[in-house]
């Protein structure tokens, strides 16, 4: 088979001339919302909004022509609420990672090249329609020779290359910026990169499916409600993915749902448990919790797909985490301190510093709670203070799992409030959080049947 080939040095160059323009764009509105926060430029908020809506927006509408990593760096762009403006990452959350399908040769070549047998020697039979596309690959169905539906995952021929050329111009935008905002922007760059290289190593992708399956079976009666996809390791490569087929509907195909007479609440807790178990009890997560990554099987299970994006946590980390809301909560500064030097998002030399505003920044909300008042702090709308004022000191640096983490705290509150209205999110979320804050592992439900 003759090889396939990725994009040209053509279309390498006027996709490097395209974000060198976007650059140029960006450097214009960083120094128009400097001027107008010295007071160089008298223009109001809605100006400023208007401006970073504008820039996001052109950075939108470039990734969906040009896809591949673009569209990647965009969504996880709109993570970084530390570095980027909320207007900004509001329009980048747009960024839709659904594309027209690539040829099925292109396919066929990848399978090939991965394996030295073509998809008719691999499976029983394979679907040449795709039953999905996004920007560094495509999933095909398919049956293996047991007779068991699965589903292939092929990443693009030479979409590594592409996505080299948006990485290198993305390291040259952070470098242009870094000297002038307190966060590293550089070290911000490499966990991009790293994050978005995991997700072109699908066996990577694998080894973290079977990694939350294994922890959330640490809870029996959950574990029971939930299905992770198998991997079949024996057709997985770096770049082809083989896993369990999964028939099912969205979890927010709510029509859909309840004509199967599914639960939609039910549902919507479970699902939220599910991720709340990884992100509390486990440090290791799916962190991207959208609709579109939830399915309800025909068993009426929570299937959980796509873990491309994952996070990990250290413990320490997640030490400091909890150090720091219980300062914030008993207004101890020098814990306060301590906490943000020990996650990593302060430096020593801004120990004195970080005293003062810690002072100054204890919220009264947080104050003197008591157990069920603290089990309800919303830890997305804490992360979001707490950057607004980190960013008055020099070393200022949140690291990457602790904002994806924030991230998808969010993502379910938003969940569950938009698909179950009818129950607290709280009421779910309260007992880990707590949990959590107590420094032990929360009770599961069959656990707290047997008191």
């Amino acid at each position: 088979m003759s090889p396939v080939p990725g994009p040209s040095r053509l279309a390498l160059a006027t996709r490097t001339l395209v974000l060198a323009t976007l650059i140029v764009h960006a450097a214009w509105v960083y120094l128009m919302g400097r001027a107008v926060r010295r007071g160089q430029l008298r223009r109001d908020e809605a100006w400023l909004d208007n401006l970073y809506k504008g820039l996001a927006h052109r950075f939108v509408t470039i990734a969906s022509r040009y896809r591949g990593g673009l569209i990647k760096l965009g969504q996880v762009a709109s993570l970084r609420v530390d570095v980027i403006p909320d207007s900004m990452t509001a329009e980048l959350v747009r960024l839709q990672d659904r594309v027209p399908p690539h040829p099925f040769e292109e396919i066929e070549h990848q399978i090939r090249t991965a394996f030295g047998k073509g998809s008719d020697e691999l499976f029983a039979l394979i679907d040449k329609d795709p039953v999905a596309s996004a920007s560094l690959g495509q999933v095909h169905k398919a049956r293996d020779h047991e007779g068991r539906d699965v589903a292939v995952k092929v990443l693009y021929p030479g979409v590594e290359r592409s996505v080299a050329v948006d990485l290198r111009m993305a390291r040259l935008a952070l470098w242009l910026f870094n000297p002038f905002v307190a966060p590293d922007l550089l070290s911000i760059h490499v966990q991009i990169a790293r994050s978005i290289r995991g997700e072109m190593d699908y066996r990577s992708e694998g080894r973290a499916a079977e990694r939350v399956a294994e922890n959330l079976a640490a809870d029996p009666e959950l574990f029971a409600k939930v299905r992770i996809p198998r991997i079949d390791w024996a057709t997985t490569s770096q770049r082809v993915l083989t896993m369990e087929f999964i028939e099912g509907d969205k979890i927010n195909d709510r029509e859909t749902l309840e004509a199967r007479d599914v639960d939609v609440q039910e549902i919507v807790q479970t699902a939220t448990r599910a991720f709340l178990h990884q992100m509390f009890r486990d440090y290791f997560f799916h962190c991207d919790p959208h609709p579109g990554n939830l399915l309800v099987d025909l068993e009426g299970r929570v299937a959980i797909i796509d873990f491309g994006m994952n996070e990990e946590i250290e413990s320490e980390t997640m030490d400091g985490i909890r150090q720091n809301v219980l300062a914030a909560v008993t207004r101890n500064d020098e814990l306060w301190v301590d906490s943000m030097i020990q996650i990593g998002i302060l430096r020593e030399e801004d120990r004195e510093a970080a005293r003062e505003l810690a002072k100054l920044s204890f919220d009264p909300t947080y104050f003197n709670l008591t157990p069920s008042e603290l089990s309800e702090i919303d830890f997305g709308e804490y992360f979001v203070k707490m950057r607004e004022h980190m960013w008055m000191l020099k070393s200022f640096k949140l690291p990457d799992g602790l904002v994806s983490w924030g991230r998808a705290f969010s993502l379910l509150y938003g969940l569950a409030a938009e698909l179950a209205p009818g129950i607290r999110p709280l009421d779910i979320i309260g007992p880990y959080v707590l949990g959590f804050l107590q420094g032990a592992r929360p009770t599961t439900s069959a656990e707290t049947a047997e008191t």
